[in-house]
């Protein structure tokens, strides 16, 4: 009697269904819930990503200014994640970002590890799933020759001129500072009814003299437009081909590439205001000093890196408070319109053409967008506050950086 009961309960398969079913919607509400917990980490992951990406550019662009200690950048790095974060899910906890920097390359590498609680709370797993992500960012190392282009006629005296000059020295410091020597070089040609190309301009009319002679420092070369089929390029240089010099220009020299901050920003301050407002012989001047045609004129340490080198950036910072209004070759168009031709082939060379406009009429400031090509590189400045925060944007642009991870 007891194994007949006993094989009935063996052959009586009701309820097997439900338990089979119980064990496999179990088995999917897990499969469900890890992978909700999944998405929810490659969402975080992706989150993540993105705020550590602009928190290594951050601190990449820091390092690049040679402004601040790697303690403040570490600082600036973690704050930027911490903001870039903010939109992530509201259960997420995350560490503050470690900061690595690479001091060689100048890379920075930015890491960080966040966490959310999982949602079967620990009862197969962890109590939370913990996410690690990382981004790396540095600074190009480019070879950078700027030149400075000033106005420095007479409707700059005063305060403006003094505004500018901070602007420029400040520029100069956030481009130098922190930077192999020779990596970034900096140059400056002033101009208002001429440019003063001091012992080079003696050269340049044909005058006999021995460039690396030191007693020539100190004499006063006022150029013009030059002449010729050269009159719109950088070739190289042939004495008389300049129309002829203007003796009281008044301005401070040229000054070739230099890594010297010193110097460069002794020779922004030695600038006093002058005469008219012959913009286009500045720009021209600029390109001669960055022109790699133009090597065998300026010193050994000044010549300028060939158009095609490795890493090489070219640049032209021009500004001015007016309208280019004055003009000796006149058969070249105006001031004007010769300034648009120089800078047009400049452009084509790769250089590029930052352009300033500080108080400056429509007709100044239509020039000046011309010359920079795009607007992007065009900057309007009503205030000292604008014309530094300008000059400052325009240096920390020139620093290249881009995502290497």
């Amino acid at each position: 009697m007891a194994n007949r009961s006993l094989n009935a309960c063996r052959r009586d398969t009701h309820g097997n269904v439900a338990i089979i079913s119980a064990l496999c919607m179990a088995a999917l509400m897990l499969s469900a819930v890890m992978a909700v917990d999944l998405a929810s980490q490659l969402n975080t992951k992706k989150h993540m990503q993105s705020a550590l990406d602009a928190a290594a550019l951050a601190g990449a662009k820091a390092l690049s200014t040679g402004l601040y200690s790697e303690t403040d950048i570490a600082d600036d790095v973690n704050f930027a994640f911490q903001v870039g974060m903010q939109s992530a899910r509201g259960d997420l906890t995350c560490d503050a970002a470690t900061m690595v920097v690479n001091d060689d390359t100048g890379e920075v590498t930015v890491s960080a590890e966040c966490s959310f609680p999982a949602m079967l709370g620990g009862a197969l797993a962890g109590d939370t799933v913990t996410v690690t992500n990382s981004s790396s960012a540095q600074s190009v190392r480019n070879k950078i020759d700027v030149a400075m282009v000033l106005d420095v006629s007479i409707s700059m005296r005063g305060e403006k001129l003094l505004a500018l000059k901070m602007a420029a020295k400040e520029a100069a410091r956030i481009l130098i500072n922190g930077r192999e020597p020779g990596t970034i070089r900096v140059s400056a040609a002033s101009y208002s009814s001429s440019v003063n190309a001091d012992m080079f301009g003696h050269y340049l009319l044909g005058t006999d003299i021995d460039l690396e002679d030191t007693r020539w420092r100190g004499l006063r070369s006022c150029m013009s437009e030059r002449t010729g089929p050269n009159a719109w390029s950088d070739r190289a240089p042939t004495p008389g081909e300049w129309y002829y010099p203007l003796y009281g220009c008044g301005t401070e020299p040229v000054l070739p590439l230099t890594s010297d901050l010193d110097a460069i920003q002794a020779s922004i301050d030695s600038h006093y205001a002058t005469a008219s407002t012959a913009g286009h012989l500045g720009i021209a001047w600029a390109w001669y000093l960055i022109s790699p045609h133009w090597t065998d004129i300026w010193p050994d340490d000044s010549a300028p890196h060939p158009y095609d080198g490795e890493n090489v950036i070219k640049a032209v910072i021009l500004m001015t408070d007016g309208e280019f209004n004055k003009t000796y070759e006149t058969a070249g168009g105006s001031s004007s319109e010769q300034a648009k031709t120089l800078c047009e082939n400049m452009r084509d060379e790769g250089i590029l053409i930052f352009s300033v406009a500080f108080q400056a009429p429509e007709a100044g400031q239509d020039t000046l967008k011309d010359c920079a090509g795009v607007n992007s590189r065009f900057y309007e400045a009503s205030t000292e506050a604008e014309l530094l925060a300008a000059y400052e944007d325009i240096a920390l642009l020139l620093n290249v950086l881009k995502l290497t991870s």
